[in-house]
């Protein structure tokens, strides 16, 4: 038997508007949801990125990930306070690659942090 497959747990892809806080812009997500979730699910759980470095200065929930990095284009910041859930129908494109185990945990202790589970 063939699995069909699905988003895993790092990767990142292009999603649709996610329509958070206004945001009507096409973004790069990192999925973040464990991958029997995500196998079984039409949703994903996914953190978005954004380019813009310094708005998120200083935030203890938004995590640098270098350009390159899982095939993103540019310097970015992954948006643990945003964490989001999407139907697996919205990711335009990708995956692009995976963010490294280090960068995944950091985001996961940022959704943690974001939440109230975790302290700085």
């Amino acid at each position: 038997m063939i699995m069909a497959s699905f988003p895993h747990q790092g990767e990142i892809y292009l999603s649709r508007a996610l329509r958070q806080g206004g945001d009507t812009k096409k973004r790069p997500v990192v999925v973040v949801s464990m991958d029997v979730r995500n196998q079984y699910s039409t949703t994903l759980l996914v953190v978005p990125f954004s380019s813009d470095i310094e708005a998120s200065s200083g935030n203890p929930c938004r995590i640098f990930i270098p350009a390159g990095a899982g095939g993103l284009e540019r310097n970015s910041v992954a948006m643990g306070d945003l964490i989001t859930t999407v139907e697996k129908r919205y990711l335009e494109r990708g995956p692009y690659g995976s963010v490294g185990t280090k960068s995944l945990q950091s985001i996961q202790q940022a959704i943690q942090l974001a939440i109230g589970l975790y302290s700085a």
